[in-house]
């Protein structure tokens, strides 16, 4: 057993283990954007980034192996102010339409951004413009409400197995698409949905068939029951 301190309170953790985990199990909330549970860590969003006694830069928790005779702050000034002004930069490149988004209320980013406190616009520029992608008969892809996570191209991978959707671009320029940026129709996504279930945010979506649905039903030719 690893005997570390968090928030000057005495934890035990195994050798090895990710402090992230640990922090959970002891019912400390540490929020997280690209983290998906039983796949190996990423440390994209740096969300969950803490203060180690000792490290000159904040670590994130997901990433960082647990060793004996550390020292942790998880909700010190300084990890507040980073987390914020990660939240800050991504709704600085984000729509504003949350009223009509499928995911107002129950968006990872807008639920950060209520918990942070984060009240105004700090951050202001050209923000990225991408079509929406409504070629797949079952998913509709909208790259504008992207925070390049990667939740739904290691899903697609690592656990799905397919492949169909992965970072292209570099820099600024980068973004989640398809082989040659093409539509989801001609890719090889199998329509299961795993993508839409991680991701964050309104950037996947389902396709919505409630006008047919309404339709078949006001349909007086049709037999309802």
């Amino acid at each position: 057993m690893v005997k570390i301190e968090v928030d000057n309170k005495p934890v035990e953790a195994q050798a090895g283990e990710m402090l992230l985990g640990v922090l959970r199990r002891e019912g400390i909330h540490i929020p997280t954007l690209c983290n998906v549970a039983a796949l190996a860590p990423t440390g994209a969003c740096r969300m969950c980034v803490v203060e180690v006694a000792g490290m000159r830069s904040l670590a994130p928790s997901c990433a960082l192996p647990v060793a004996d005779g550390m020292k942790i702050q998880t909700h010190s000034p300084r990890v507040i102010r980073a987390r914020k002004t990660i939240v800050e930069l991504l709704l600085a490149d984000h729509p504003d339409d949350c009223l009509y988004c499928v995911r107002n209320n129950s968006c990872e980013l807008q639920t950060l951004a209520a918990e942070l406190g984060v009240r105004e616009r700090r951050f202001a520029g050209e923000k990225t413009v991408e079509k929406m992608d409504v070629s797949s008969p079952a998913i509709v892809r909208d790259p504008s409400k992207c925070i390049l996570c990667g939740r739904c191209v290691r899903v697609c991978e690592e656990v799905q197995g397919i492949g169909a959707i992965d970072f292209i671009g570099r820099g600024s320029k980068t973004k989640v698409g398809t082989a040659f940026d093409g539509g989801l129709n001609v890719s090889s996504c199998i329509h299961c949905g795993q993508c839409v279930m991680v991701c964050p945010t309104g950037a996947l979506r389902e396709q919505s068939q409630l006008k047919q649905v309404i339709e078949a039903i006001q349909d007086p030719k049709r037999v309802v029951f």
